[in-house]
């Protein structure tokens, strides 16, 4: 059967859909809404094909207003809500065919401009089209990385449960509580005030896996054994003997969040962070957002980031020294087993 605003009509003797004109008559171009889609990693604008051809415009003559590669100008013909449409997917990516991005408090915008065409006719009663469409997306713990020209972060990859698969696992660090503003390289931190950890694995299926950090140390070097050990997570939850931590999401999605109160070693310019994390399957009895004392894997993967700390304790002739503070994470590439 054709669709809702298409007739069967012979075409050449053969029964074919065709656009219906009567389901259109009296439309004017202010009747013409495009639908845009603003998926997690796309975009797709869809135009409808026989309002277009109606209006006296040609969908097959639709590109990128500013982009004449053809990888960006690809659309292709589908049917929502009962109707032929063109569409067209853009990344969802700041300068990616023209794609331009800005950002408020709270969101990121992605907008771009499409052309269309108008159809090749001796009588032309309109003008060719550009319109203007942006996708709105609320900041997060990973989008808000994208609009930071230098955040603090680095990516590593872990495996699945059993060494199955291999995914991203990024660990930054923010300034305030809903992980939005990324801590910078330029920037500085003074002691005693709380830095945000936040750790993610993108591109992993949430219905699967859930993120566990199983402990979290500070040492005054980069020597992960180091003796002057002080503890931020164990078992998966805030180890407070020593310094001030909340594990404020453990095991339960495909994020971790913890919050710390920022400390400096006596004597000391640096402080190492290191976090051991692990993907756990997703199921009703995993644990991985229980309290509980696990047997570590040897095998890590190791990488970091530095925070630039400004700490009173050193001033020296009215000049302040920056102690810097890295945190390395070890993430380890197996599943761990958790002791009952």
């Amino acid at each position: 059967p054709c669709l809702s605003d298409e007739k069967c009509a012979s075409v050449n003797d053969v029964a074919t859909c065709v656009c219906n004109d009567s389901s259109y008559a009296g439309k004017k171009f202010a009747d013409f809404s495009p639908l845009l889609t603003c998926l997690p990693n796309i975009m797709v604008i869809s135009v409808s094909q026989c309002l277009l051809t109606h209006l006296g415009f040609d969908y097959t003559n639709m590109h990128l207003l500013n982009n004449d590669s053809d990888i960006c100008n690809i659309h292709y013909p589908e049917i929502i809500n009962n109707n032929r449409v063109e569409s067209m997917q853009l990344k969802v990516q700041s300068g990616w065919c023209g794609n331009k991005m800005t950002f408020d408090s709270s969101k990121l915008y992605y907008k771009n401009s499409l052309y269309i065409g108008i159809q090749n006719k001796s009588v032309i009663t309109v003008n060719p089209m550009t319109l203007n469409f942006t996708c709105s997306y609320n900041m997060t713990m990973q989008t808000s990385l994208i609009y930071a020209l230098k955040p603090v972060l680095s990516t590593v990859s872990i495996s699945g449960p059993n060494g199955t698969g291999s995914y991203a696992l990024t660990m930054s660090a923010y300034n305030n509580p809903d992980y939005t503003s990324p801590i910078q390289a330029e920037d500085t931190v003074e002691v005693g005030t709380y830095i945000y950890l936040g750790l993610f694995v993108k591109d992993a299926d949430g219905a699967a896996f859930t993120l566990r950090v199983e402990e979290c140390y500070a040492t005054p070097t980069s020597d992960p054994s180091d003796i002057n050990k002080v503890y931020i997570v164990r078992g998966g939850c805030a180890y407070t003997n020593d310094v001030d931590s909340w594990v404020e999401q453990n095991g339960k999605a495909l994020e971790a969040r913890i919050k710390l109160s920022t400390f400096s070693f006596q004597s000391q310019t640096n402080v190492y962070i290191f976090c051991n994390a692990m993907l756990c399957p997703n199921t009703t009895n995993n644990q991985c957002d229980k309290c509980k004392t696990a047997r570590a894997s040897s095998t890590y993967t190791q990488t970091m980031i530095n925070i630039p700390l400004d700490d009173n304790r050193f001033l020296n002739s009215g000049s302040q020294k920056a102690v810097s503070w890295t945190v390395m994470l070890g993430f380890i590439l197996v599943l761990l087993k958790i002791n009952n």
